[in-house]
């Protein structure tokens, strides 16, 4: 299965859509309401399936929540379970909480409720919505009306089948190491910078915020300032997207293989805050892994405990170096190593045999050609 987005045309119909991602927003507050009650009460958790059936008899009494569909309410319901069971299983750092009306993104329809033609999506006791049909569709099992910070509605299908292959140039090996002032470096000698959008737009971003601090509250000035605060973010998020992909395609159409690092992405934005937003490393991988599905490339995790940056090409482990040193001498062997490039053939050696141990299987056998650059 795979997502294809399609933006909605701009009409006043939208309106009713805003209305009912609204209700979801309810119907979500309700049911963490609940829990929390319950929790309180009684020390215990309420299960999916008891939720969903008092969800559903509080529904016929409640002429609002009516407006969704029975299976769009049950899958809100589910995403609070999925929110606890991830807290339950120390995935996730907090349970679910509660959400303004204003910041909830979406709501589900899932096998009624909707049909599409060509390029219009008619909702069941809705109406029919517009959109820009940017690419086909094929064996839609599901729809997502979703919206951004900037008011704009998306319809998000997911389309069953294999995805649409891409052809791949060429067979190599890559290591990738990530950054704050190079970006990637690479194990074949080659740089990636980040554009750092957000580090370009300062000015504009902080003038905006300030105009917005200065407007009186609830004033209609006060909405168009944070409307043009919110579009200067969403051009950097855009922007910040475009890259990824690109150097995602750049990265999977020539490489057969890619070692990357398991980074701690909490820890690094604690560390160096908005330069790590600015970057998006975890951004970055999750849009690689999505694109190497359509190269059939190979995305290879290293542990984030492996030191890729202070093992030599002998195999010494320098544990005295300091991040500030970008270049250092082997005490052993005596080899001058920069410190990006060494991480990334090291990381790239720690791929292979991990994956060679993973799948038991002759490296050479996938006719990779792996190169190290000193």
């Amino acid at each position: 299965m795979y997502n294809i987005a399609y933006k909605a045309y701009r009409t006043k119909k939208l309106n009713r859509l805003h209305e009912m991602i609204n209700i979801s927003a309810w119907i979500w507050n309700h049911c963490v309401a609940l829990q929390r009650r319950y929790y309180s009460l009684y020390g215990a958790y309420i299960s999916k399936g008891k939720m969903q059936h008092h969800i559903a008899k509080l529904r016929k009494r409640n002429k609002e929540w009516t407006r969704l569909n029975s299976q769009s309410v049950q899958e809100i319901v589910e995403r609070v379970d999925c929110g606890y069971q991830r807290f339950f299983k120390k995935i996730a750092i907090r349970p679910p909480k509660f959400k303004k009306a204003k910041n909830f993104k979406s709501f589900v329809f899932k096998q009624s409720g909707w049909r599409v033609y060509d390029n219009r999506l008619i909702i069941n006791k809705v109406g029919s919505y517009k959109f820009v049909k940017s690419r086909n569709y094929a064996d839609i099992s599901r729809v997502v009306v979703r919206r951004n910070v900037m008011g704009d509605i998306f319809f998000i299908f997911t389309c069953r089948g294999s995805l649409i292959k891409f052809k791949r140039v060429g067979n190599a090996t890559i290591g990738l190491d990530f950054g704050l002032k190079t970006f990637l470096t690479c194990s074949n000698g080659e740089e990636i910078h980040s554009p750092q959008y957000l580090k370009q737009c300062g000015k504009k971003i902080r003038a905006a915020q300030s105009n917005y601090s200065k407007k009186k509250e609830d004033s209609k000035n006060r909405k168009k300032a944070q409307l043009e605060n919110q579009r200067l973010w969403q051009g950097i998020v855009n922007k910040r997207r475009e890259f990824e992909w690109k150097m995602s395609h750049y990265l999977c159409r020539n490489n057969k293989f890619i070692a990357i690092e398991d980074l701690n992405i909490r820890t690094m934005y604690l560390m160096w805050g908005n330069k790590i937003s600015d970057l998006s490393p975890a951004s970055f991988i999750t849009t690689l892994q999505e694109v190497a599905k359509k190269y059939d490339t190979i995305i290879q995790k290293v542990g984030r405990f492996y030191p890729s940056s202070k093992t030599c090409g002998c195999g010494e482990v320098n544990k005295e170096l300091k991040l500030s040193d970008r270049i250092w001498t082997c005490p052993v062997c005596g080899a001058v190593n920069q410190r990006d490039l060494l991480a990334s053939n090291n990381i790239l050696s720690e791929g292979i045999r991990l994956y060679r141990t993973k799948h038991k299987t002759d490296f050479s056998g996938l006719g990779l050609k792996v190169e190290f650059c000193q």
